[in-house]
């Protein structure tokens, strides 16, 4: 039976939940606990600093308490609720992830507005009382396309990313140009609230390290004007990181006393923990993540911090939705639309069991008399709604292809961000023998006709990029491929390989390749381009159309256990994939894409059509066993002694160590030698 829970997060029941704060608070409570200073932006210039290993606000020594939410994972009509949710909880910070490409989506066209309006968020964050964190990047990772980075650079492979390839770093200035340009007078020092600013992500893991390239972006920060403490977090300390001037190395996942290795790598700045984790990411096929989601553990976390007076960042506090096609790939595991992550805050905006124990924890050590939380958002129900309209996705393709030429290019030489990509090649004479296609990447529906005759996927194994046909003339193949995000992880060479999507191997019949073939381009932001009822029957990728009436709006979790795999938009607003793998059954829809009266939703499903073409709205997300894929999507292996690392990048080579990283003891060339720090517990550690 399936189970219906508030957005990935158990609720106890308040008489559990009070033991166990009680026993927590009775172990963590100390009469001498650690300072939280009184003072808070209020448009004034304030002097911030990281010195004598604590943080000090115009000489008042103080921590750090943040929490963590995303640009473009919470809408902007509730940044300013959520800001106060983080207040009500006892935090004086929050952190934010800046996603470039969703920055720049074009390349060397910025956008500052809706969904990417840091200013905005920041300008909140004053007037809340709020510090703020910013994480611009370049590279991010959190489970995002392409780890935040923008599609577009692929298109240049001979471009090396995360390393000081000369035109990496020219497009990374100049992004880094454009945010300081909305934020530099935002910094504390200037009556803002921004007191620090990370550079780069985790660059620990990256294979092999390039001390040239950290230097060139510290270059970059300082150089654009940002004047505040910057930061970067690594699972474990680094060479590379250590040499920059001024610049935080800080530690993820970093649960109870630093270890001597991370003490020394700070010398004398406080220790700041960017990311303790509320729970996990999910992929798709996956059962859903439990790792670091006990409220009890969460508790012991934190009280550990704060026993030893360190400041830190709960990844995430609100997790919420990666909307539309913007989720990230770890190896070849696509993570799930829902980026609940198990947060005090769930995906609907609403306070957990977890939010109120944090809170009393909070208030309890340290003293604070934090405001009322705001009144949760509205969610409603949403009765069965009949999707009485389809077409088939080949009937809605443009009249003249994107591109025709001898062999399929990807999708980035066609310009194309995300989506599909149809490739075509007619037969007049008919279709027979062995089909192969080389390099999916990641998900092709194979047509004849128009009727689906394979699906090729990685995680169903090699054979099914093999199909045997025998289609009398005149047939048309066409390869419809999906892509279902960009690596979020990027260690090395080989991650930046993995970036273009579509056809790229070609296709190969009894062992000769085809050659001459139409492409078109379907990314899809708004679902079908254009949309007439059929009476076709469903044989295909079919889209399905449907309208709904409102007298009022609310959030609410959209149930897909009807249908297979695919896509919702609703209004035009593109919601993300859905699976019947799970574990996740449903999608969040928020209230600001709904409208009181007409309404309409439309479903891409690429499986098999529908028993029963209905879909209602719950106030809860809907969770399912997990179908896992027959083939390992995520390797999962964490090499012994190297703290954070998940299993992302390369497998393991001889010793547990991945390929290109030195030996223990052995720094990368031209940095000086460190002792790494011993083994930590799997559980707790690494970093989105």
């Amino acid at each position: 039976m399936p189970l219906i829970r508030p957005a990935r997060l158990v609720c106890l029941a308040a008489c559990v939940c009070t033991a166990v704060l009680s026993a927590q608070t009775s172990v963590v409570r100390s009469a001498d606990g650690p300072p939280v200073s009184t003072i808070v932006p209020d448009g004034r210039p304030h002097k911030f600093e990281a010195r004598d290993q604590q943080f000090f606000i115009d000489g008042q020594p103080t921590l750090l308490l943040a929490g963590e939410m995303h640009f473009g994972r919470v809408q902007p009509e509730d940044w300013d609720t959520r800001l106060k949710q983080a207040k009500a909880m006892g935090l004086n910070a929050v952190s934010f992830y800046l996603f470039w490409n969703t920055v720049e989506t074009k390349e060397g066209q910025f956008t500052f507005s809706g969904l990417t309006d840091v200013r905005h968020v920041l300008e909140l964050c004053r007037q809340n009382g709020l510090w703020a964190i910013l994480r611009p990047g370049p590279y991010c990772c959190a489970e995002v396309e392409y780890g935040g980075i923008p599609w577009w650079t692929a298109k240049y492979p001979d471009v090396k990313i995360r390393t000081a390839d000369p035109k990496y770093v020219e497009w990374s200035r100049r992004y880094i140009e454009q945010v300081y340009r909305q934020v530099g007078d935002l910094q504390v020092s200037r009556g803002g609230p921004l007191v620090m600013v990370q550079i780069e992500n985790e660059y620990g893991n990256a294979r092999p390290a390039n001390n040239d390239y950290m230097v060139a972006l510290h270059k970059i920060f300082r150089d654009v004007g940002f004047d505040c403490q910057l930061f970067i977090c690594d699972p474990f300390p680094t060479p590379a990181t250590r040499l920059l001037p001024g610049v935080m190395a800080e530690q993820n996942g970093l649960k109870g006393p630093a270890s001597p290795s991370l003490r020394a790598a700070l010398g004398d700045f406080p220790i700041y923990v960017p990311e303790v984790y509320t729970a996990w990411f999910t992929g798709l096929g996956q059962p859903l993540a439990t790792r670091n989601s006990a409220i009890n553990d969460t508790l012991n976390w934190v009280g550990g911090l704060l026993d030893n007076r360190n400041s830190f960042c709960l990844y995430m506090f609100f997790g919420g939705t990666s909307y539309g096609f913007s989720n990230g790939c770890n190896e070849y595991l696509p993570v799930q639309t829902s980026y609940d992550y198990g947060a005090p805050i769930d995906e609907a905006g609403r306070v957990t069991e977890k939010y109120r124990a944090l809170r009393t924890l909070l208030s309890t050590r340290l003293g604070l008399h934090p405001p009322e939380p705001p009144p949760d958002p509205a969610v409603i129900t949403l009765p069965a709604i009949r999707l009485t309209e389809h077409e088939p996705l080949l009937a809605t393709l443009p009249a003249a292809p994107t591109r025709s030429a001898a062999k399929p290019v990807a999708m980035e030489n066609l310009d194309q961000d995300y989506g599909f990509v149809l490739y075509r090649k007619t037969f007049p004479a008919g279709l027979k023998g062995a089909l192969e296609l080389k390099q999916v990447q990641d998900y092709a529906v194979v047509m004849v006709n128009g009727n689906t005759v394979a699906k090729a996927f990685r995680g169903y194994g090699p054979d099914s990029s093999k199909v045997q046909l025998d289609e009398a003339g005149p047939a048309t193949l066409d390869i419809l491929v999906y892509n279902l995000g960009r690596i979020s992880v990027i260690t090395n060479a080989a991650s930046q390989d993995r970036a273009s999507k579509g056809l790229i191997g070609g296709a190969w019949l009894d062992g000769a390749e085809l050659t001459g073939w139409d492409m078109f381009s379907l990314p899809l932001p708004a679902g079908a381009a254009s949309f007439q009822a059929s009476t076709a029957p469903h044989i295909g990728p079919t889209f399905y159309r449907g309208t709904f009436d409102l007298a009022a709006v609310g959030g609410t979790f959209l149930d897909l256990r009807n249908w297979g795999f695919g896509v919702v938009w609703v209004n035009g607003h593109n919601l993300g994939r859905f699976t019947d793998r799970g574990a996740i059954r449903s999608l969040f829809l928020p209230a600001q894409w709904l409208k009181a009266g007409a309404n309409e939703i439309t479903v891409l499903e690429l499986h098999d059509a529908p028993k029963v073409p209905e879909i209602s709205g719950t106030l809860n997300s809907i969770e399912e066993t997990a179908v896992p894929f027959p083939v390992a999507l995520d390797r999962g292996v964490r090499p012994a002694g190297l703290r954070g690392f998940r299993g992302r990048g390369p497998l393991p080579g001889p010793g547990g160590i991945p390929p290109g990283f030195p030996p223990p003891g052995v720094p990368p060339s031209g940095v000086p030698p460190v002792t790494p720090p011993p083994a930590a517990p799997a559980a707790g550690n690494g970093a989105p």
